[in-house]
């Protein structure tokens, strides 16, 4: 059953690697899949395998062994199992089909299957939805043995199909051959594609898209029928990057939210308490009215794009962001693009930081007034909604505009480091302030509510003595709030235009003494020298991460869910809860196989109707292993017909 294991694992792995796996780069010919994605793609992603991806096959591998290791298979049918029993369903059905598709299962090499090269593509396709493909080479070996097992799951859930409402039909032999399985009495015709054509696999969803991809493998010829890779904005937005070799992805926004807009005109006139056909003229009213002005107030980008190469313990990647003329005026627009570029990005940053990230180029201001606006003059019965606001929001005290908003710049900075100990890290907030005078009265009210609200519960809101800098506040928090870890004593005000809040005052008084030129920036830091992106000019937003121990932090994080059971022992009688709770925290065992990233830098600049982001991930070789004892809840694993109440304790 080991085959069966690996595509159970792998699956629920994703979730876990879902923002951990890199997207690395020989150009776009070696992605031969690009010839089977139809021209009328709206979302396609891409990738394939290559020499330079040793390093990165060899860490995956460990990680699907240490995934295999947990045996999740076993959580995952007791999961359903008791989901089942919980709703009074068939227990000795779900056994019997879950043992058919757990033998049907192990005849696919599923963690394989786009070993060499995969691709997904979709499009929007009112009314029936969404029309979707997955293509996928596996190992040429297999081929022809993951095809015959994937058929084999298709036709027994046919079999399953009591009521006779699931159609399959065959067309083909040898190395051609197409499944197509149809949904009886369906008002929009819908079908599910299994095809095979030579080495490459076909999954698809959907009316038109399927059957195009095929007749592209297949190259046939056909004026209308065009793949993506040959329209002229697939290639403009590709010759703006550099050539890929891992991955690419393509996203054509403008004609995606065109489709979005289908879909809201089709939910305002079904919701419509004022129908179209009583007065073509009058706009619809109703619940979802709404939805067609607020996909058009968001309509701002024409495209993004991306491109990935790895080669050994490095992966760069860079994407772009193309916007629409005339998106930075428009209200949304002015919100996410209508502030400056940061000044001087690293002015408050210590040369000890481990983790740093900036993002300049907002407006806070012009996103209230954008969604204050759209409330009154596009949702049904906004005035008064806009008008009850504006009454309840007197009896604040502060005033949202005046007091709040009115000062905040668009730009902020966070950082971390390991002061005053790498066990007590440190971290600053520091966002630009557009009015001192405004930001300081609104944090000594401020102060004051937390003492009036929680003196009870021993809070105090104290002087701060901090040499040098004067008017800044520190909180005591009350003991139940020192138990959160990076709660700290938390410290904050006003200076030099700019609002500051840490958790303390050594992390506080290092950030100033970098600007006061009494302490060596991030700049001059080792590991970002040797590792990062440099900083240039019309910067809006820039990260670097510290990731040597981020498999560590990641699996102590998910483990926390083995606490549950003392926190919340009523919840935990729930049996779902509980198999569901214990699988996470098995996860924490996983995470600690993540222990081969070193860093991440990304830098994103914005230039005329373009962000262009940068990024770069560096490896590590993982430190030696020590062999662990087995631990209890390891050993229950091995028995399948354990209850997870028992489980869990482990």
């Amino acid at each position: 059953m080991k085959r069966t294991r690996n595509w159970l694992n792998s699956g629920l792995l994703l979730c876990l690697l879902a923002t951990a796996l890199p997207a690395p780069a020989e150009g776009i010919d070696d992605f031969k899949l690009t010839r089977a994605v139809p021209a009328d793609a709206m979302l396609v992603m891409h990738a394939r395998d290559h020499a330079g991806k040793e390093f990165l096959n060899q860490q995956f591998e460990r990680v699907w062994a240490a995934v295999e290791k947990q045996h999740f298979e076993k959580d995952f049918k007791r999961l359903l199992k008791n989901t089942i029993t919980n709703q009074g369903g068939d227990v000795e059905a779900f056994d019997a089909h879950w043992q058919q598709i757990m033998d049907l299962a192990a005849g696919v090499e599923w963690s394989r299957l786009g070993e060499r090269e995969s691709a997904f593509a979709l499009k929007l396709a009112p009314p029936s939805g969404a029309d979707l493909i997955m293509l996928m080479m596996p190992p040429k070996d297999q081929v022809a043995e993951s095809f015959e097992g994937l058929t084999a799951m298709l036709k027994n859930l046919v079999a399953l199909d009591e009521q006779d409402r699931l159609l399959l039909t065959h067309e083909g032999a040898g190395s051609s051959v197409v499944h197509k399985l149809s949904f009886a009495d369906m008002p929009i015709p819908l079908s599910l594609t299994l095809a095979r054509h030579e080495d490459v696999l076909l999954i698809g969803f959907g009316s038109s898209m399927p059957e195009q991809a095929l007749a592209l493998l297949r190259g046939e010829s056909d004026p209308e029928m065009a793949s993506l890779a040959s329209t002229d904005r697939f290639k403009q937005a590709l010759a703006q990057l550099p050539p890929p070799t891992d991955e690419l992805f393509y996203i054509d926004l403008a004609r995606l939210v065109q489709q979005v807009k289908v879909f809201a005109k089709m939910a305002s006139r079904i919701s419509a308490t004022q129908p179209a056909e009583a007065d073509p003229s009058l706009p619809p009213t109703g619940p979802y009215a709404f939805l067609e002005p607020l996909v058009e107030a968001l309509d701002l980008w024409d495209y993004l794009a991306g491109v990935s190469s790895t080669d050994g313990m490095k992966t760069v990647r860079e994407e772009i962001t193309v916007l629409r003329p005339g998106a930075k005026t428009r209200p949304f627009g002015k919100v996410l693009y209508g502030g400056a570029p940061a000044a001087e990005p690293l002015k408050y940053i210590p040369i000890e930081a481990t983790s740093v990230s900036l993002r300049g180029g907002m407006d806070f201001p012009a996103l209230y007034e954008a969604i204050i606006n759209f409330i009154e003059t596009e949702v049904g019965g906004g005035q008064e909604i806009i008008a009850a606001w504006n009454e309840q929001r007197q009896e604040f005290p502060l005033d949202i505009e005046e007091d709040l908003l009115s000062w905040i710049g668009g730009e902020y900075v966070t950082f971390t480091a390991p002061i005053p100990t790498p066990f007590l890290p440190g971290s600053v907030l520091i966002l630009k302030v557009r009015d001192e005078e405004k930001a300081q009265a609104a944090l000594d009210l401020v102060s004051e509510l937390l003492v009036e609200l929680l003196a009870s519960q021993g809070l105090a809101v104290n002087d701060a003595k901090l040499e040098g800098v004067e008017g800044f506040k520190q909180v005591v928090p009350p003991s139940f709030l020192m138990l959160i870890p990076g709660i700290g004593k938390p410290i904050f005000g006003v200076k030099d235009g700019h609002l500051f809040v840490a958790n303390g005052p050594e992390v506080l008084a290092l950030a100033l003494a970098v600007a006061a030129g009494e302490h060596e920036s991030f700049a001059k830091n080792e590991r970002y020298l040797n590792e990062g992106l440099p900083l240039g000019n019309n910067v809006t937003g820039f990260t670097f991460q510290d990731l040597s121990k981020w498999g560590e932090k990641l699996s102590q994080g998910l483990s926390m869910a083995g606490l549950l059971p003392m926190a919340a022992p009523e919840l935990m009688k729930n049996p779902v809860v509980n198999a569901a709770v214990f699988m996470v925290s098995k996860f924490g065992r996983v995470a600690k196989e993540l222990n081969f990233y070193r860093s991440h830098c990304s830098v994103t600049t914005f230039d005329d109707n373009v962000a262009h982001t940068k990024r770069v991930i560096h490896y590590q070789q993982p430190p030696p292993k020590k062999k662990p004892r087995p631990t209890s809840a390891e050993s229950a694993d091995e028995d399948e017909g354990a209850p997870a109440e028992q489980e869990s304790k482990g």
